[in-house]
């Protein structure tokens, strides 16, 4: 998966992508391939699935 793939998941602009990845606040792991940056698609997807586990969590303690 590239970056622009990336940012249309995430619903983002690309710019948005090379600045989590420049100030480090990106949490899915990545490589850099020439001028491009790679993203494995397994890796995407366990990074979703953890943070929609951990926001479902998070909302059903707020309403409690």
């Amino acid at each position: 998966m590239d970056i622009q793939e990336l940012a249309d998941l995430q619903r983002i602009k690309k710019h948005s992508v090379y600045q989590q990845i420049y100030l480090g606040k990106l949490d899915i792991p990545h490589v850099k391939r020439g001028k491009k940056y790679l993203f494995p698609t397994s890796e995407v997807a366990k990074y979703f699935e953890d943070n929609l586990q951990t926001s479902t969590i998070q909302g059903c303690e707020a309403r409690q």
